[in-house]
């Protein structure tokens, strides 16, 4: 990637976490400061989501906490590949601070809600030469 490319990539991560982040503000009436790390949290989770396997946590709707296990990663679920949007209305359904992934658990997708999300535990980005069940996690501390 070249420095050119690297700029406008930086650029639009920071129009995005910005624009998140206000939307929290109006929306929610978070705190700056708590609605900025929140926006740069979750768009690092979309992002590794799109990459392979993520372990993460967040809060559900009725307060208890869910560890899941989510991708949005082509080549990782057999089924998630096999996955037809059969409805353009029901994909674009979610709120603006709504965002679904494919839970490896359930084998189907999900959705949690941007400010909700607690943190992100672990990443596995599987080679897609070798396509085996069982995909080891980096964790982070």
């Amino acid at each position: 990637m070249n420095k050119k490319e690297n700029q406008e990539l930086k650029r639009r991560m920071k129009a995005w976490v910005f624009d998140h982040a206000n939307e929290m503000i109006e929306e929610l009436n978070m705190e700056r400061s708590a609605a900025f790390r929140q926006a740069y949290l979750v768009y690092d989770l979309l992002e590794k989501l799109g990459e392979g396997i993520v372990a993460f946590e967040y809060e559900k709707k009725d307060g208890t906490s869910r560890r899941a296990l989510g991708t949005l990663c082509k080549g990782v679920s057999a089924k998630y590949d096999a996955y037809e949007y059969k409805d353009k209305e029901k994909r674009d359904c979610y709120p603006r601070l709504e965002f679904a992934y494919w839970d490896l658990d359930r084998e189907s997708f999900r959705s949690f809600s941007m400010e909700r999300v607690v943190r992100i535990i672990g990443v596995s980005i599987p080679n897609k030469r070798e396509q085996t069940k069982n995909h080891d996690l980096i964790e982070f501390v």
